[in-house]
């Protein structure tokens, strides 16, 4: 039986090094909570939060604005400037969820930290802009009413 062909997430003819801000949204594998509670970030989550935050150091041009790291998944709002033909929202993504994978792969060998892709959102309008900031500050208290909540 042959499985049907996956849709990608990403917009078709859309240029992803674009300066934009994008709102991305990363899962574990299996939605496991991995990263510690709402309150209390674990070794995993700690190393979660530090990558994301470094990534301002390894992308010339690209600003993490406002981000959570919650126990099975992370929001973050990453804005790319200028002009960056180089280096797109998929690699910064894919160099993020590597450095992760990597350095908790020296503590624990055998967990599969990420599921396949991630989800993002191009932000047009400062109003969503604002309300997705909103939404990444709101997030824990809303945790238990969250989609990935399992």
């Amino acid at each position: 039986m042959k499985l049907p062909q996956r849709k990608s997430p990403r917009l078709r003819d859309y240029d992803y090094s674009s300066a934009r801000t994008y709102f991305v949204t990363i899962c574990t594998n299996g939605k496991t909570k991995l990263f510690g509670t709402v309150e209390t970030l674990n070794t995993y989550g700690c190393i979660a939060e530090t990558e994301l935050l470094a990534l301002e150091q390894n992308f010339q041009g690209v600003r993490v604005d406002r981000y959570v790291v919650m126990p099975n998944h992370i929001h973050a709002l990453i804005r790319i400037e200028g002009d960056n033909q180089n280096q797109s929202l998929s690699s910064v993504v894919g160099s993020y969820k590597s450095a992760v994978s990597r350095k908790i792969h020296t503590i624990s060998p055998n967990v599969s930290v990420w599921q396949k892709s991630y989800y993002d959102h191009v932000i047009r309008t400062e109003e969503s802009y604002l309300n997705i900031w909103k939404y990444i500050d709101e997030n824990p208290i809303r945790w238990e009413n969250d989609e990935y909540y399992l």
